[in-house]
């Protein structure tokens, strides 16, 4: 009698890691845009977990997804998944480099605030009632930023208005952006201001550090030793990754930049009739004690910021 061969069945696994607290699992278009924009590598992903700054690792087996495990210092627990995430199919996605963007006393090429020799022009319109302010100059000399379409990046935006929304500036002229879209949900906390109005900040140069290169007293669940993150973005509520208005592409992570203390005011000239708008305007703040991210489109050199706050 004849015997038939067993059959052996070859599992062939692969995994991404992302930066992130959870993802969609009804939407494959929004799953592989939060992938491609929080992938990171997975020597990056073995140091993150030791903290208790959450991750996650994704197992596809013969390509099909099959597991997600949430990740961190304190978790590694199994997320149910849905039965359309059962069918999304592995790929080779983005992956980033974490790095933090540090002060420092030595002369950097990138740095917050301004040093009073810039030739940028801050957008004008009358969609937004508030001045914009330069926030920061990002720098295509140093690593992180060597794919940006121009040699500097000045980051501009109006600090004095609220809107859940982003806000998208056109860098054609990379020294005089203009703003594209219509604005029609913007608050204005302190009221409308003078769009013409001045407030600087003082110069705070930046050094570039690699989350694999922290120190003991460089922990990632407190804030204040950095001034903000490229590579990939840190988010206070939920993911909120961008489509460039004029392409439909899936805009790149900049840098986010966070709420200081050492970041000074250094010249205003701007009035408000609440009377906690000079305590408030004392230092750089993103609202309360929130967070600046930028994203750009480096094809049609597109900039998209927006502000997380808790």
């Amino acid at each position: 009698m004849a015997h038939g061969l067993p059959v052996i069945l070859i599992m062939n696994s692969n995994y991404q890691y992302i930066s992130e607290r959870s993802i969609n699992l009804d939407s494959e278009d929004e799953f592989r845009d939060l992938i491609n924009t929080q992938g990171i590598f997975e020597d990056e992903f073995l140091e993150k977990i030791k903290t208790q700054s959450p991750s996650l690792q994704l197992k596809y087996d013969n390509d099909y997804l099959t597991q997600i495990r949430y990740v961190n210092q304190l978790n590694n627990i199994d997320i149910v998944l849905t039965n359309s995430a059962k069918s999304f199919r592995y790929f080779k996605n983005k992956r980033n480099r974490i790095n933090f963007l540090i002060p420092t006393e030595k002369e950097s090429n990138s740095f917050i605030g301004e040093d009073g020799t810039a030739k940028f022009t801050t957008p004008k319109s009358n969609l937004i009632e508030v001045p914009f302010q330069i926030i920061a100059k990002i720098s295509r000399k140093d690593k992180p930023f060597s794919w940006l379409p121009f040699e500097e990046l000045y980051i501009t935006y109006p600090i004095f208005s609220g809107t859940s929304e982003f806000i998208f500036l056109d860098y054609t002229e990379p020294l005089s952006p203009e703003l594209i879209g219509n604005y029609k949900n913007i608050d204005y906390p302190f009221g409308k201001m003078d769009t013409a109005g001045i407030n600087k900040f003082n110069r705070t140069n930046l050094s570039i550090k690699s989350i694999k290169d922290l120190n003991e007293d460089e922990d990632l669940d407190f804030e204040y030793w950095y001034a903000g993150i490229s590579g990939i973005p840190f988010w206070i509520q939920h993911p909120d990754i961008p489509k460039c208005p004029k392409t439909g592409n899936l805009m790149r992570f900049v840098c986010q930049l966070n709420t200081s203390e050492l970041v000074k005011v250094s010249q205003s000239n701007l009035k408000s009739e609440e009377d906690y708008f000079a305590q408030y305007n004392k230092n750089l703040r993103f609202w309360g004690s929130g967070s600046l991210y930028v994203f750009m489109e480096p094809i049609s050199k597109v900039v998209g910021l927006i502000i997380q706050d808790t």
